[in-house]
């Protein structure tokens, strides 16, 4: 039995929503059932062209806890400005970003703001379970909770993680953080992350399922496994992004880190002859870090790569 004062420790839970019609509605219901009754619902529409709307204003009518928005526009599109937004919006002592087409299971929020206040944490991490129309499936990172260490440079290399829906965060903590805005809407809490373990490691990886994660036609896991090449192009721009993100709390191993990967994986691009983004950036990035001349042939590698789909042994030097 968890043990939690229900007339305190409002959590606000923040959905961006694009197009999820078929989806929304099991999301909410899924929240209109939390055995933890004290929390607000902030939905931010993203400018669906479906019928998202529609459904959502029906079902929060009569349902006072819930709001809905539809993205301001002078608000930058995408999942992650929408999150920012909705975070502005809010006023709960705890914070949740969930995704709106996956369930929150019932004791979802009591599990976590309990163990947040009953060993004074700054944040607790949920488990969660994939599932598409066949039932349940796999986790989506199958690590032993109990013995992992959360570092910022072991969520980064994968060694340990977590998903959006599994966070629950002290407000004061989440008013130092802040979703990377213009960029491709995958793997959107990784920057997020990996600062919040910059700023405290005051927390806990509960060993307990409480979100199930949808698989469908239109998500992220179907989609990087169809199109290798968006994939390739989505991790190097995550890369790149999460290094200007970092660039002024983490420490120059880290960043550099990044850094080879986004230019191992522009490499990639480049070889199937097509032009890699940021490459300026990176430029700039590789002369400050690692020196003019690896700087100078970085361009000049990503031309012999996209002409001839050469180039293995100057990026090998320019990644050393």
């Amino acid at each position: 039995m968890y043990l939690v004062n229900h007339d305190s420790n409002l959590i606000s839970i923040i959905i961006a929503t694009y197009n999820r019609a078929s989806y929304i509605l099991e999301t909410l219901c899924s929240i209109q059932n939390q055995t933890y009754k004290k929390w607000e619902c902030i939905i931010i529409d993203d400018g669906s062209t479906d019928n998202t709307e529609i459904i959502v204003r029906d079902f929060i009518k009569d349902k006072p806890r819930f709001r809905f928005e539809t993205r301001p526009v002078t608000i930058e599109k995408g999942a992650n400005a929408c999150r920012n937004y909705g975070y502005e919006k809010s006023i709960g002592d705890f914070i949740k970003f969930f995704d709106s087409d996956d369930i929150m299971l019932p004791n979802h929020l009591e599990v976590l703001v309990s163990e947040i206040v009953k060993s004074d944490l700054d944040f607790a991490v949920a488990d969660c379970q994939n599932f598409d129309e066949n039932g349940l499936r796999e986790r989506p990172y199958e690590i032993d909770r109990g013995s992992a260490v959360m570092t910022p440079k072991n969520f980064a290399y994968f060694i340990t993680g977590w998903l959006t829906n599994d966070l629950l965060v002290k407000r004061n903590i989440a008013d130092c953080l802040k979703f990377a805005e213009n960029i491709r809407d995958q793997a959107s809490e990784y920057q997020y992350n990996i600062k919040l373990l910059f700023l405290t490691t005051n927390g806990k990886l509960i060993d307990e399922i409480l979100t199930h994660r949808r698989i469908h036609e239109d998500g992220f896991v179907v989609k990087a496994h169809k199109d290798k090449l968006w994939f390739d192009q989505m991790n190097a721009e995550l890369k790149i992004v999460t290094l200007k993100y970092l660039e002024e709390i983490a420490n120059k191993e880290l960043l550099i880190w990044f850094l080879k990967g986004h230019i191992q994986l522009n490499f990639k691009i480049a070889c199937l002859r097509i032009w890699p983004e940021s490459v300026f950036l990176a430029t700039r990035e590789l002369i400050k870090y690692q020196g003019l001349i690896k700087g100078a042939l970085y361009p000049a590698t990503l031309v012999c790569a996209f002409s001839l789909a050469k180039g293995y042994n100057l990026i090998k030097y320019i990644r050393s």
